[in-house]
């Protein structure tokens, strides 16, 4: 198997997601490479590349951008860092030494049903179809009436985080939330959110001053699990449908370290 056949297997699950804006694709590495072994991960972190060489997997798919830009085929995130002035030597280094590659499957993969990022995540967190669909990419649930505080509480648990940011009235009572995965940052789509009758969101990450505040301003309360958090699980899914696909090679979820520690005062 080469990398470009795992390539092609990504695109075919969803060829329209490869267009002119996909960030997707070869990210670093040589597509006629024999793949020794696979490693599936939210980010293709150093810390990452380092775990996938120790177990011999020299291809790496990764969620979100290795060089730290989101790349398109017109620009990409290798262009960017050049022309920023952003030394990438470090990490291309290490790939060269450790003859590895690298893919992106973002597009293709966010609503890709039962393997993909929604789908382990509502999974995770106990969650069957949403009520509604807001765009491609969130969902209106209902659920019984839940504390902020303990929506918190309880997802933040089932993600096994150490700890989960909140905003709002710890008691303000939750009854219908949008679940915005990943990054959900703007105005206008918390906005819609409530205007569709959201109590709260429940959030990957989000910025303080264009969505928290004017969340707050809102009424709508906000539960923020984490960008990796969030989306982690569904680069499981991804290596376990490979699994199933290529039963003959080695391939293996390698999660992204947590982007964060957390002190007391």
């Amino acid at each position: 198997m080469t990398v470009r056949e795992f390539d092609e297997f990504l695109i075919a699950l969803d060829p329209d997601a490869r267009g002119e804006t996909s960030p997707d694709g070869l990210k670093w590495g040589d597509l006629d490479a024999p793949v020794r072994g696979v490693a599936t991960t939210w980010m293709a972190s150093m810390d990452v590349l380092r775990r996938a060489a120790e177990r011999d997997l020299n291809l790496v798919i990764a969620h979100e951008p290795t060089f730290w830009y989101h790349g398109t085929p017109a620009n990409p995130e290798l262009a960017q860092c050049a022309r920023d002035g952003v030394d990438v030597s470090a990490k291309t280094g290490f790939l060269d030494e450790h003859g590895m590659a690298v893919l992106r499957a973002h597009n293709n993969w966010d609503a890709y049903p039962e393997y993909g990022i929604e789908a382990c995540l509502r999974a995770v967190l106990g969650l069957g179809e949403p009520r509604e669909r807001i765009g491609d990419f969130f969902g209106l649930f209902e659920i019984e009436p839940t504390r902020l505080v303990d929506l918190a509480r309880d997802y933040g648990g089932r993600l096994g985080l150490p700890c989960v940011r909140f905003a709002g009235a710890p008691g303000q009572m939750v009854r219908r939330f949008a679940l915005a995965y990943g990054a959900s940052s703007g105005t206008q789509r918390y906005f819609r959110f409530r205007e569709l009758g959201a109590d709260a969101v429940v959030c990957g990450e989000a910025g303080e001053w264009p969505a928290i505040r004017p969340a707050l301003d809102m009424g709508l309360g906000v539960v923020e699990l984490g960008h990796q958090a969030t989306e982690e699980m569904g680069m499981g899914g991804l290596a376990r449908l490979l699994r199933e696909h290529f039963p003959d090679v080695p391939i293996e979820h390698v999660p992204a370290e947590p982007s964060y520690g957390f002190a007391r005062p």
